[in-house]
């Protein structure tokens, strides 16, 4: 006697709609470990500020649109396809079907309105909100159907469908009563149950040892394949290891315990180098990344009545002269060679040349002068006789490699400011 399907049975067992790779296929198995300097603070993607947790929680959420790091062009993601309004106000993005969060859960339109409703949410104080938030006015959604969802901005955004990037994706069915009970920041800390936490990335938390390491293993439900039809991830697991100082890291490398190191600086890289043929492994040099070092004033007005020493200083970096003298007085070209072995980029703003997308390489960076700097500051709102010495030696670097008794006879300031660094 045959029998025929249910109809709901025929219903659960509906396509996804996943999305293929095109890289080369490979191979199911094997296990990665990544060495970092501190475990993650929280898995709460909401609250997530921390380059450990935001490196971990990565690897277990997903966005609407990507943004690929090498081609720094918009990838479709959760979403599968989006049309933008001819006034650029509007936002229509259809969902993919048939995906499920790492627990088994279908995800759909609820899903994404839930999360935005967390996002934008004042009382949250996610991160996140600025970048939803246009002339003072957050964007607002519309649920067309279960897989369409319509985000409305109070103006034309010109990061248009860039602004999903990294906005991680909420299992609602998990964090609604936490967020209703206003409790949505002190959700998914180190301490919670695995079995309590899922997302829509490539991996799910399978344990955490605290101070020591957390394993990740791969999400049987993840949304992509490759050429094949072979469903990634291809990992089995993936461990992100505590080990506090670089030095360690390099150590641990060395001895085969990790095969990723999560920052590595000029200095190992120079030391690692000579290694890779007969230690078997290789280092790539990215060039230069979306991140950058920078100086920054202090230019808070509330420092006058509570903290005068501040506020005398605070007249200083308020006379643009000022802060072009120090400008002017920063040796880039120094701290590329010595500090950075040649592997970095001296720049002119505040944009790294590594963002293909804004970079303008017509703007020259400011070459080092102290003749003008001393010219700048001689025309400040600074008493004369405040700055005694104006420049020192370029090998007062504290990162350039020099022994202790060297960086202790670079010249300072007469208010503990180091010149030169």
């Amino acid at each position: 006697m045959a029998v025929l399907p249910s109809l709901a049975g025929a219903q659960a067992a509906a396509p996804e709609d996943l999305l293929r790779t095109t890289s080369e296929p490979g191979v199911h198995g094997g296990k990665l470990v990544i060495a970092q300097r501190s475990e993650p603070r929280t898995f709460n993607p909401v609250m997530a500020i921390d380059q450990n947790s935001l490196g971990v929680n990565a690897r277990m959420t997903a966005d609407l649109v990507h943004i690929n790091r090498a081609t720094q062009k918009t990838e479709p993601a959760l979403a599968k396809s989006w049309t933008i309004s001819k006034d650029g106000t509007q936002i229509t993005v259809k969902l993919r079907h048939g995906l499920r969060f790492s627990d088994g859960a279908p995800f759909d339109a609820d899903d994404v309105l839930f999360s935005f409703r967390v996002y934008l949410d004042e009382n949250v104080h996610s991160p996140q909100r600025d970048l939803l938030t246009i002339g003072g006015k957050p964007m607002t959604l519309k649920k067309l159907d279960a897989h369409t969802v319509l985000f409305i901005f109070p103006a034309a955004y010109s990061p248009a469908e860039r602004v999903f990037d990294n906005i991680a994706i909420l299992p609602r069915h998990l964090l609604e009563k936490e967020y209703l009970e206003g409790k949505i920041g002190q959700a998914w800390t180190l301490s919670t149950p695995p079995e309590k936490i899922a997302g829509l990335g490539a991996f799910r938390l399978k344990q955490m040892a605290p101070g020591d390491r957390i394993v990740l293993e791969r999400n049987p439900y993840y949304w992509k394949v490759d050429a094949k039809g072979q469903r990634l991830p291809y990992l089995d697991e993936l461990t992100f290891v505590v080990v506090p100082t670089q030095d360690a890291q390099v150590i641990r490398f060395q001895a085969g315990e990790s095969q990723i190191i999560s920052g590595l600086s000029a200095d190992n890289f120079t030391a690692l180098e000579p290694e890779q043929k007969a230690r078997h492994f290789k280092l790539y040099d990215a060039g230069p990344g979306l991140e950058y070092n920078y100086l920054m004033f202090n230019l808070n007005d509330d420092t006058e009545g509570r903290f005068p020493e501040v506020a005398r200083k605070q007249k200083w970096f308020r006379d643009v002269r000022f802060r072009q003298a120090v400008s002017a007085a920063i040796d880039r070209t120094g701290i590329v060679r010595l500090v950075y072995h040649n592997r970095g980029a001296a720049l002119a703003t505040h944009v790294s040349p590594g963002n293909k997308q804004w970079f303008n390489s017509t703007i020259p960076v400011p070459a080092r002068s102290l003749p003008k700097a001393r010219e700048l500051l001689s025309r400040g709102v600074h008493h004369p006789g405040e700055f005694q010495q104006h420049a020192a030696r370029t090998d007062c670097y504290a990162g350039a490699g020099r022994p202790e008794a060297d960086r202790d006879r670079c010249p300072r300031g007469p208010h503990g400011i180091q010149i030169s660094q």
